[in-house]
């Protein structure tokens, strides 16, 4: 008999909660599931919300997301392990496929499949020429807001890495390849996401956030491509401040725009294919955006070094 063991992990997700819970309920995965909730500490109405939906609540104030979602799969019952966001709304499109995916994870154990989850709204400029994109590219992991896999898998990995802050679904599935898992991104389970950034500083925020674990050693920034991309925009932004010191000016605002756009359009071309004229403007702005979420986590990371030696020299 098929489980399907449905983990939430959720922090202050009043906003969301609800209408994730009640699309499950209209769009089950199988007849057979569960789910659960797993709370990180809310100080909002996030619990009370899970309780009046009727599933499984599961109190765990203090940990990473990453060690969240572990404490969901220790309650779980199920063989088949759905880890969604508690802003992920599956759909009727979800549910019908998933009728195909559970025989297939039967058969095939080693298999981690998914799906990139699309913007509620697709004409906000971010969603349209970024977010949307996502699903378009096969990526080298499938993003733990959507990620479906068997116990069996779960267990010989040992999970997700849970002293990880963010990149734990990237971790997950490097070792879960490197024993030899298969990966699907399917594109047919379809799910929203209620929480893209809908804002320029709350996307460099949130690119800042996820740039945490590129730089938490030496050995991480070095096989990060876009730690590298991103310290290379650093290094010509801090080029472009020397030049205007030296009294450079146009000619050294011009040269780093033309150097910005040419490296983000490059970057964002073998990324994605953009059919759209204006994709080929405003992509290579997001990108640029992302890169300096990116090259800020670099310096929160330089700054709190230097700030950790100072205290020792102390």
């Amino acid at each position: 008999m098929c489980v399907v063991s449905i983990i939430i992990p959720a922090f202050n997700e009043q906003r969301y909660i609800a209408d994730t819970l009640a699309a499950i309920a209209s769009h089950p995965p199988h007849p057979d599931y569960e789910v659960i909730v797993v709370d990180n500490g809310s100080t909002d109405e996030t619990s009370n919300l899970v309780k009046a939906a009727e599933v499984s609540l599961v109190d765990f104030p203090v940990g990473t997301v990453a060690a969240v979602r572990n404490r969901g799969v220790q309650q779980a019952k199920g063989e088949i392990l759905v880890f969604i966001d508690a802003d992920v709304v599956v759909s009727p499109e979800w549910s019908h496929e998933m009728t195909r995916v559970l025989p297939l994870l039967q058969q095939r154990p080693m298999l981690i499949t998914g799906s990139r989850c699309l913007p509620v709204d697709n004409q906000h400029w971010l969603n349209r020429y970024w977010f949307g994109y996502l699903n378009q590219y096969e990526a080298s992991y499938i993003n733990s807001g959507h990620l479906i896999t068997t116990r069996s898998l779960f267990d010989a990995i040992d999970g997700f890495n849970g002293d990880l802050q963010t990149a734990e679904d990237y971790d997950f599935c490097q070792r879960a390849t490197a024993r030899g898992a298969e990966l699907i991104n399917n594109k047919a389970l379809r799910v929203t996401h209620h929480g893209y950034p809908q804002t320029i500083a709350r996307y460099i925020g949130r690119e800042r956030w996820h740039g945490t674990e590129d730089v938490q050693s030496l050995s991480a920034f070095l096989t990060s491509k876009m730690a590298l991309a991103a310290s290379l925009q650093l290094m010509m932004l801090l080029g472009l401040v020397v030049l205007l010191l030296l009294g450079v000016g146009f000619n050294a605002i011009a040269g780093y725009a033309v150097l910005a756009y040419t490296s983000c359009l490059a970057l964002t071309l073998l990324k994605f294919k953009l059919q759209e004229p204006k994709a080929w403007v405003i992509t290579p702005f997001i990108c640029y955006l992302y890169l300096t979420g990116r090259w800020l986590a670099i310096t929160d990371r330089v700054l709190l070094l230097l700030k950790i030696r100072s205290t020792k020299s102390v």
